[in-house]
């Protein structure tokens, strides 16, 4: 039985699979640091480096980027590549 006044564990957020390819030597340069550093993932990293650089962004446009909610995102490759 669960006491009332127990506070509840704090909800991680929510995560969503993307795929993407990079290059290799970009792949097996990260998978080195990930085994090198103790406690680092590669998702961890990956993640650390996409806030860094949407940060990095922001700054210089001056403010964030507004929610694309509803817009459609192109995916696959562009057009002539």
């Amino acid at each position: 039985m669960k006491a009332k006044n127990m506070p509840r564990k704090p909800e991680r957020p929510r995560k969503q699979r993307v795929t993407f390819q990079l290059p290799a030597e970009l792949i097996e340069k990260a998978r080195d640091a990930v085994y090198f550093t103790p406690g680092l993932t590669m998702s961890g990293l990956v993640e650390a480096a996409l806030r860094s650089e949407l940060a990095k962004a922001e700054k210089k446009r001056r403010k964030p980027f507004p929610s694309r909610r509803g817009a459609i995102l192109r995916t696959g490759r562009p057009v002539g590549s």
